[in-house]
């Protein structure tokens, strides 16, 4: 175990979240109206963009080293960009897209730079089209600034891009976990599966993060920086991947959009692409789900418990224990239930001897509780309380989306509530216009 101050800095990692959801109409299909003409151009607002589809709207939170901080600055953003949708025009809170048409002529890829245009037609072509319209929670997660220095101070051996490499490969070993616990996509709707398909006859726990998900199959090795490269780049000239930007694994190694600065200037962070959006939760992402990350985290780097030699076997087994999680029944404990309840007790146990700047151990409580009683789950809610009945739960869902956009409209703006009135509709303007607005220290 590293010293208590040492841990503290692994915990105050620096997080960020890219959240996805589809604009859709009144009747929960897809909008037809263009991106909100009161934001600045979609191919230049950094933080309030479309994503792959037209529909597809994706808000991006700067790193902040608090998880209630990175929630505010989400908060603030869903306030700006939602002020500025058409009338009868919401945000659909479930991860799986809303009612398509038959023919999918609704989805639409969004047009911003030619090239993205041209990579997005050409993705929409060879996998299923209705599969680019799921949406999800991506977490970034990276060292401090000081917890480099005091690591590199006190060993000069240290390798920071191993210690990525060791949480990297325990997120993907863990994958199944964290489906458990936060998948929240039980049921599709309308016309994403086609005709053909041999589709579960139940509730799930996660389509999305099942083999019915979307993705393309090929995942790059995490033994060495140099390895996933050249796995993410052999898969390009293999024609497996269109190019090294669809690499969709569960969790990527991050440094810039040119995936070989990996090997010149070493890993950033990491990008988590596993959190279905949670549908009782009005900004799509809970503090327990982000808090839960931050706590793995530190765990794998100070513990760093995996032999990396093993790596890509040990992930390969994980995958297949994750599409077996994500198809369970969601009222059900897991078939892994032992397994998950001991991981939850290796991090209540590491946290109690850590400074942990969140309660970790109410957190690992709360944990324990969710994997003995799967009701307590987003998806085991959504079907306790709404059973079977796809109906059902998309006629909630609808009522959610226009019930969050009500809130969140009207609220004062978020992270700026102590701000008069006029004070709060400037920094809704400033950050309309695509500049940031920094939230003050005292969410620090």
């Amino acid at each position: 175990m590293k010293q208590a101050k040492e841990v503290s800095d692994f915990i105050n990692s620096t997080v960020g979240l890219e959240v996805e959801t589809q604009r859709i109409n009144q009747n929960g299909e897809l909008s037809h109206k263009a991106y909100p003409k009161g934001l600045l151009n979609e191919r230049k607002h950094h933080f309030i963009k479309n994503d792959f589809l037209e529909t597809q709207s994706e808000l991006i939170t700067p790193p902040t080293k608090t998880t209630l901080k990175g929630l505010k600055y989400l908060g603030v953003y869903h306030q700006a960009l939602r002020s500025e949708l058409a009338a009868k025009e919401y945000l659909w809170p479930y991860s799986m897209p809303p009612k398509l048409k038959a023919d999918h002529s609704d989805i639409v890829i969004a047009q911003t730079d030619p090239k993205s245009y041209e990579y997005r037609q050409q993705v929409a072509k060879i996998r299923k089209i209705e599969r680019t319209a799921e949406t999800g929670v991506h977490v970034n997660i990276g060292f401090t600034k000081k917890a480099i220095r005091d690591l590199t101070a006190q060993d000069a051996n240290v390798s920071i891009d191993e210690l990525y490499l060791q949480a990297a490969v325990g997120f993907m070993r863990y994958r199944w976990l964290l489906t458990y616990l936060f998948g929240a996509t039980p049921v599709a709707f309308n016309n994403y599966f086609s005709p053909d398909t041999e589709v579960p006859v139940g509730p799930v726990r996660s389509l999305r993060n099942s083999h019915f998900g979307f993705g393309n199959g090929f995942i790059s090795s995490y033994q060495s920086i140099q390895q996933y490269v050249d796995g993410i780049w052999k898969a390009v000239d293999d024609k497996q991947l269109i190019a090294q930007r669809e690499y969709y694994g569960t969790v990527r190694l991050k440094r810039s959009d040119n995936v070989s600065d990996l090997l010149t200037k070493g890993i950033a962070y990491l990008e988590l692409r596993i959190y279905d959006l949670d549908p009782f939760e009005p900004l799509g992402v809970s503090e327990d789900a982000v808090d839960l990350i931050r706590l793995m985290f530190a765990y794998f780097v100070s513990v760093r418990p995996f032999d990396l030699k093993t790596a890509d076997e040990d992930i390969a087994k994980a995958g297949q224990k994750n599409d077996e999680v994500a198809l369970e029944n969601p009222l059900n404990i897991s078939k892994y239930r032992d397994e998950a309840a001991d991981f939850i007790d290796q991090l209540e146990t590491f946290s109690a001897q850590a400074i942990i700047p969140f309660n970790a151990q109410h957190l690992c409580f709360k944990l324990t509780e969710m994997i003995d009683d799967p009701v307590l789950t987003p998806s085991g809610r959504l079907v306790n309380w709404l059973g079977n009945n796809s109906k059902n739960m998309f006629d909630q869902l609808l009522k959610f989306a226009k019930g969050y956009q009500d809130d969140l409209i009207h609220n004062p703006a978020i992270g700026f509530e102590s701000l008069s009135a006029k004070e709060q509709q400037e920094i809704l303007a400033t950050l309309k216009k695509g500049i940031p607005v920094r939230i003050k220290s005292w969410y620090k």
